[in-house]
Parts: C-alpha cells; sequence; structure tokens
C-alpha cells in the first residue's frame, strides 16, 4: 500500500527536478523592448526602420533591425537582454533589395523615423505589451506599420500610421 504513493512521490519528484532543469534550458524572456532595440540600431545607423523581428540565434534573443539610409539598407542585430549591438551588416539596395522594396517605402521608412519610435514607446508602456515584429507595408495609398505584439490578450496585431504615428486597431 505504501509502495504505491512512495513510487508517484518520487516520480513528481523527478516530472519537478525535470521541469525545473527545463526552464533553465529555455531562452531568457527579453528585456530591452523593440523602441530601444530600434533607438540603438538607429544610433549606429542613421536612417528610417523598414522591419524589425525579435528572434533567436544560437540561443540567444535578438531584434533583427532592417534600417534604410541613402541606397544602402544596413540589417542590425541587437542583444534583447543587454541592448547591445551584436552584429550588422550593409548592402547596397540595387545589388540585394531589387525588387523586395518600393522606392516609396524607402522614402516613408526614413522620414517615419520619430513617428515609429514614439508609437513603439507608447505601446511598450502598457503592461505586458511585447513587441515582436513589425514591417512598413502599403495599403489603398496609405502607409502604415503593421506591428506584432504579445499582451494580457494574447498574440494581436496594431498599426501604426507612417505619416501621423496614430495607433490604430488591427483591422482599421
Amino acid at each position: 500500500m505504501f509502495k504505491p504513493l512512495a513510487l508517484l512521490l518520487s516520480a513528481s519528484a523527478l516530472v519537478g527536478a525535470g521541469h525545473a532543469l527545463a526552464q533553465d534550458a529555455t531562452i531568457q524572456p527579453s528585456v530591452v523592448g523593440m523602441a530601444s532595440a530600434i533607438e540603438v540600431a538607429q544610433a549606429s545607423v542613421e536612417g528610417g526602420v523598414l522591419e524589425a523581428e525579435l528572434e533567436t540565434e544560437g540561443g540567444i534573443q535578438v531584434y533583427e533591425i532592417e534600417i534604410v539610409r541613402g541606397s544602402q539598407i544596413h540589417e542590425v542585430s541587437v542583444n534583447a537582454q543587454t541592448g547591445e549591438i551584436v552584429s550588422g551588416t550593409e548592402q547596397g539596395i540595387e545589388s540585394f533589395i531589387s525588387g523586395i522594396f518600393q522606392e516609396d517605402e524607402l522614402e516613408v521608412a526614413q522620414a517615419a523615423r520619430g513617428i515609429l519610435n514614439d508609437a513603439l514607446v507608447t505601446l511598450e508602456e502598457q503592461d505586458g505589451v511585447r513587441i515582436e515584429e513589425l514591417s512598413l507595408d502599403e495599403e489603398d495609398g496609405r502607409w502604415f506599420y503593421e506591428i506584432e505584439l504579445e499582451d494580457a490578450m494574447g498574440g494581436r496585431d496594431v498599426l501604426i500610421d507612417a505619416t501621423t504615428g496614430a495607433i490604430l486597431a488591427g483591422d482599421d
């Protein structure tokens, strides 16, 4: 009668220990927000953001940020724990991005620099909001940053008007 209980308690202890080990092996959540990561990236490469994404590289969470400056696209990776630049690359638009980004999109990204940063700070000031991805998109002649974020309601999309900085629901 006591053997099954002892076996059950031993199994529970093993599962609990395994769970604790698994938690230690998981990737630490980001500490630095998207807005701060973009500011760090733009301090090294002054330009407008085309896209940014929170990714895992080699067990480390990083923000990969694509910045346009003149005729160059720069990809800057910022460590999501420390806020330090991990790497950066530069490529000419003609050789690398030909046909992917529209000329208008490049101009809008450069013009929207301050507008985007202010709106991201506003979003991240809300409790529990983590911005995971953003991209500049055009719809019906208007330019928006489509923002994918996680918050208490789960994953959702938000739009930021690239001209005014207005934050809109994902379906506006």
